[in-house]
C-alpha cells in the first residue's frame, strides 16, 4: 500500500511522441479497415471501425489504470494471470480435438484460437500469453542476474531452463490449436531478452546458426528433395505449414492455391505506383485484409507514397521503446522493453515482408494498425510500463 501512494504522488510525465505515434498508428489502421471493406465482399466496415475505435478507448483507460495501479503490481499479477491464461488455451485444445463442444470456442479458418463472448466479441488468450511471457521472463531474468556467480556456460543453461519451464506449456498448446505465427513471435521476444540478459555472446552465434540451417534448409530441400521436406512436415501434401513454404517459394506456380493470399496482393500493390489506385478499388482479393494484410491494402490505396509512411510509423515506435529501454536504469523494466521491442521489431519486419514475398505468410498481424481488440488491449499493457518508464525518467533528470 506504501509503494502505490508513493508511486501515485510522484509526477507523472506523459510520454506525448508515444502518444502521438500510437494515435497516428490507431487512425492509419482505422483508414485501412475502411478501404478493405469491398476486398472482404462487405458493402461498408463501419461496425468494425466502430469496434476498433472503441478497443482503443477500453486501452486507453486500462492504461490510466495500469499505470495508477503501479508497475511493481503488474509483474506480479503476471504469474496468476499465466495460469488462468494456460487453462483457457487447454480448453481450446480440448475443443479443436473434439473432448467436448461449445459455442464459445469455434474455429476460424481451422484455427480454435479464439473464445467468443456474446455481446462483446472475441477473445484471443494467445495474444495475452505472449506478453505475459515477457513480463514473467523479465522476472526471471532480473533475478537471475542478482543471483548469477559470473559468465559461465552453466549459468546460461540454467537461466534457459527456468524460461523454458514457463514457455514450453502455453508454446505447445498454441501449436496445437493450430497457429503458427504467434509462436513465433514469443520464441523471438524470449531469445532477444536472453541474448541481450548478460549471458556469453557465444548463444548468438549457437542459436543464430541453427535458426539459419533450419530456415535455409527448407529452401534447399524444397528445390531439391520436396518429397523428404513433405515427410519432415509430417507426411501429407496438405500440411498447411509445408504449403505456406510453398505459397511463398513459388506464388505464382500456385496462385490459384497456396500462394493465392501472396499472389493477389503483390499484384494490388505492385500496380498501385506512386500515389496509389482509386480508393477502394478491387485489383484483386485476398482474404483477411483488415489484419493480416492491411499494409496491403493502405499500400494498394496509396502507393509508394503510402507504404513508405506505414513503415515510417511502425519503425518510429520501435525507436521510441529503444530509445526508453536503453536511457533507464530500471533494469527490471529495461528488460522488458527488450522483450517488447523485440517483439515489435520482428512483428513490423514480419508483417510487412510477407506482405511484399521476401518472407512466408504467417499470420502475425501489425500492431496497433490491424484490426483486433485483443491485440490492441495485449499491446498496451507493456506500453503502460513504457510510459511509467519514460516518466521515472524524466523525474530521475529533474533530481
Amino acid at each position: 500500500m506504501t509503494n502505490w501512494m508513493n508511486e501515485s504522488k510522484r509526477t507523472f510525465h506523459l510520454d506525448y511522441l508515444l502518444v502521438i505515434i500510437i494515435g497516428l498508428s490507431a487512425f492509419a489502421g482505422i483508414v485501412g479497415i475502411y478501404l478493405s471493406s469491398p476486398l472482404n465482399n462487405l458493402d461498408d466496415s463501419h461496425s468494425d471501425i466502430v469496434r476498433q475505435i472503441i478497443w482503443f478507448i477500453i486501452s486507453g483507460s486500462f492504461s490510466f489504470v495500469l499505470i495508477k495501479m503501479g508497475v511493481d503490481r503488474i509483474f506480479t499479477m503476471a504469474y496468476p494471470v499465466y495460469y488462468i491464461l494456460l487453462i483457457l488455451l487447454f480448453g481450446q485444445v480440448l475443443a479443436r480435438y473434439g473432448v467436448f463442444s461449445t459455442s464459445f470456442i469455434t474455429p476460424v479458418n481451422g484455427a480454435y484460437a479464439w473464445y467468443q463472448i456474446p455481446g462483446i466479441g472475441s477473445f484471443q488468450p494467445s495474444e495475452f500469453m505472449k506478453i505475459t511471457l515477457i513480463f514473467i521472463t523479465a522476472n526471471i531474468i532480473t533475478k537471475h542476474n542478482k543471483e548469477k556467480e559470473g559468465m559461465l556456460f552453466s549459468e546460461d543453461i540454467a537461466l534457459i531452463f527456468k524460461i523454458a519451464r514457463y514457455a514450453l506449456p502455453p508454446l505447445a498448446l498454441i501449436v496445437l490449436q493450430p497457429d503458427t505465427g504467434i509462436p513465433i513471435i514469443i520464441v523471438v521476444s524470449l531469445a532477444v531478452m536472453f541474448f541481450m540478459s548478460g549471458v556469453r555472446r557465444e548463444w548468438i552465434v549457437i542459436i543464430g546458426s541453427l535458426v539459419a540451417v533450419v530456415f535455409f534448409g527448407i529452401i534447399f530441400l524444397y528445390y531439391n528433395n520436396p518429397a523428404l521436406l513433405n515427410k519432415l512436415f509430417g507426411g501429407t501434401a496438405q500440411n498447411y505449414r509445408l504449403n505456406r513454404f510453398y505459397g511463398w517459394l513459388d506464388f505464382e506456380k500456385y496462385a490459384n492455391d497456396q500462394g493465392h493470399h501472396l499472389y493477389n496482393a503483390i499484384a494490388s500493390l505492385g500496380t498501385a505506383g506512386w500515389f496509389g489506385h482509386p480508393l477502394k478499388t478491387v485489383i484483386l482479393q485476398f482474404p483477411e485484409s483488415q489484419t493480416d494484410f492491411i499494409f496491403a491494402v493502405l499500400s494498394q490505396n496509396f502507393g509508394f507514397i503510402g507504404s513508405a509512411a506505414v513503415i515510417i510509423l511502425a519503425f518510429s515506435l520501435d525507436l521510441r521503446i529503444a530509445w526508453i529501454a536503453l536511457s533507464t536504469d530500471l533494469q527490471r523494466e529495461k528488460v522488458l522493453l527488450i522483450g517488447v521491442l523485440g517483439m515489435l521489431i520482428f512483428q513490423h519486419f514480419q508483417n510487412i515482408g510477407m506482405v511484399i514475398g521476401i518472407l512466408p505468410i504467417t499470420g502475425i498481424t501489425l500492431p496497433f494498425v490491424s484490426y483486433g481488440g485483443s491485440s490492441i488491449l495485449s499491446y498496451i499493457i507493456p506500453i503502460s510500463v513504457a510510459f511509467h518508464t519514460y516518466s521515472e525518467i524524466k523525474n530521475a533528470h529533474q533530481h
